[in-house]
């Protein structure tokens, strides 16, 4: 306990008359003259408060998930049509035996294409909702960003963007779902590139800063309109032709998931600057702390 504050409130679940309750229980001190001279046992019946936050829970879940699954059957609707429209060219091309190799392989490389476009339409959707059950493990994230960076050298390349990798070899070592955040982390470089149509220089940071690690990943791009920048981690919203408008939903829930901040910055004209901030364990902070004496 600290010497002014109490123990924080804790919910005890219990049951009286066949029926289970929630108390909030807590300690406050007594203090006379700057001095504590007792304590104070501090208990609420906190039932339907908790009751009533979860029913609210619940109905932000539903709406959710209700406006995300409107958004997938929208998403879905537009490669269905061109699938559907090429299918019957292909069909009309055979049964009139006027058929060449070079118009099927057309119309099924853009049948390809489409398929993929719905396969990455459903894993986003299904990365989004669904709740990740993962094990973190002690990751680095400098070399899951040079990986990144590697990864996609020769799209940088072609799209004419300079990547500036300042990566700071003091950064430790933190829990992570490997997979996700890299995921997460591909998301907004793919974005940043996206908004760089005429080439441009892209910055991926990392540092510590005081109990924290920091990513960021800022571009020199178009920028977003300053109305805009209240919705882009919505489900679906998007200022891209292409894309299944769930990258930064996807990109906000992972950072969550690890406990972190997600913070963004962009002025039209200029860029945008995105700032995923993650805590450090308790545990290697003792370390860092004591190796630093």
């Amino acid at each position: 306990m600290e010497e002014d504050r109490g123990a924080a409130m804790r919910d005890f679940p219990v049951s009286h008359r066949n029926r289970n309750r929630t108390l909030s229980c807590g300690v406050l001190p007594l203090v006379d003259r700057g001095s504590i001279v007792g304590n104070m046992f501090y208990i609420e019946d906190v039932t339907e408060l908790r009751e009533e936050e979860a029913r609210l829970k619940r109905a932000e879940g539903l709406a959710s998930l209700t406006t995300m699954a409107a958004g997938v059957a929208h998403e879905i609707k537009n490669p269905l049509a061109s699938m559907s429209i090429h299918l019957q060219l292909m069909r009309r091309q055979m049964q009139g035996d006027c058929a060449s190799a070079e118009d099927l392989t057309e119309s099924l490389e853009i049948l390809e294409e489409e398929t993929e476009r719905l396969n990455n339409i459903v894993s986003d959707y299904l990365f989004a909702v669904r709740p990740q059950n993962s094990r973190p493990l002690p990751g680095d994230l400098n070399a899951l960003i040079t990986e990144l960076v590697q990864f996609l050298r020769y799209e940088m390349k072609g799209a004419n963007v300079r990547v500036f990798p300042l990566l700071d070899e003091s950064v430790p070592s933190i829990p992570l779902d490997e997979g996700a955040m890299k995921r997460a982390l591909l998301n907004l470089i793919k974005n940043a590139i996206s908004a760089m149509p005429d080439g441009g220089e892209l910055r991926l940071q990392t540092k510590r800063e005081g109990d924290n690690v920091i990513v960021v990943v800022s571009d020199t791009g178009v920028g977003i309109p300053e109305e805009l920048q209240g919705k882009i981690f919505e489900p679906y919203f998007t200022t891209r032709d292409t894309g299944s408008g769930l990258g930064l939903t996807v990109v906000y829930k992972v950072v969550k998931e690890h406990g972190g901040d997600l913070h963004m910055d962009s002025q039209s004209g200029r860029g945008t600057t995105f700032r995923i901030s993650i805590p450090v364990p308790q545990s290697e902070r003792k370390l860092l702390s004591g190796g630093e004496k």
